[in-house]
């Protein structure tokens, strides 16, 4: 008879034939004698440093005005002009350009391609985004900032839409929680921000629940244990995005997302000092 997981507890598991609510629960594999075990387990794996992985060696991108210099969309005069308003403004480059009047969007998102190294579109139809993958709640997506578009079965990879820059930590939060690759492509963002509004995904079932955002890891922790202890089995797998832990939490027979929000312990944090 193993003990509970849980290396406070130490609790011994009962027997086969014991009880329904004496069985325990399965965690990450792993047996927990109660709700209170599992949200320990939850808690302590959220507040586990991610590591990052190891960026691509490569050379430093070009500035977006030299390469719009290089492209010969704008001239050296527009481009400090543009950059001492900026000052002004506090706007993106790009943003204070098109305010500015002084480049149209599209060679804008074309050197922002070439910037970030991917792909872009310079027109794009909304409608493309209300096919996505069923398993990717539409809230997850508004979260991650990437929109999919496209699904490969046979390279398990997604052709997602994003706006500059490129979000690299949700789509390696993508890869490492769900599998599949983002291939991304480049557009306005006016057109991102109708894409994410627009974004619903096909063939939803009971199986796959809507993403739930929680503040801070405490609450996500005890929903966790909450969901294990309903289904009496759950696997949790996170990542870290810029603004959110993304947490799925997949169950014998029901999938769901929690989106944990940093902001409020760091406010707090701020506070105590």
């Amino acid at each position: 008879m193993p003990r509970c997981a849980d290396v406070s507890c130490g609790r011994w598991r009962p027997e086969v034939l014991a009880p329904r609510w004496a069985s325990g629960i399965r965690f990450n594999g792993r047996w927990y004698c109660s709700r209170t075990c599992v949200e320990h387990a939850a808690r302590a794996g959220l507040d586990t440093p991610a590591v990052p992985a190891a960026p691509a060696v490569a050379l430093p991108p070009l500035k977006l005005g030299v390469l719009l210099r290089h492209l010969g969309v704008i001239s050296e005069a527009d481009l400090n002009r543009a950059l001492e308003s900026q000052r002004q403004t506090g706007l993106r480059l790009g943003a204070e350009l098109q305010r500015l009047g002084l480049v149209p969007a599209e060679p804008i998102v074309r050197a922002l391609a070439a910037q970030g190294g991917v792909s872009y579109l310079p027109a794009f139809d909304i409608g493309r985004v209300t096919r996505g993958p069923a398993w990717l709640p539409a809230d997850t997506v508004r979260a991650l900032g990437v929109v999919p578009f496209e699904v490969d079965e046979a390279r398990k990879t997604l052709r997602v839409v994003c706006s500059a820059p490129v979000p690299r930590t949700a789509m390696r939060a993508l890869l490492k929680l769900t599998g599949w690759s983002a291939e991304a492509y480049l557009i306005e963002d006016e057109l991102l921000q109708q894409s994410l509004r627009a974004y619903r995904p096909v063939h939803a079932t009971a199986q796959i629940g809507e993403a739930i955002t929680v503040a801070g890891v405490a609450a996500a922790a005890a929903r966790v244990a909450d969901t294990a202890l309903a289904g009496r089995a759950l696997t949790m797998k996170s990542a870290r995005c810029d603004r959110y832990t993304w947490v799925r939490l997949e169950g014998p027979s029901h999938v769901s997302d929690l989106l944990v929000s940093r902001a409020p312990e760091r406010i707090n944090a701020r506070r105590s000092v």
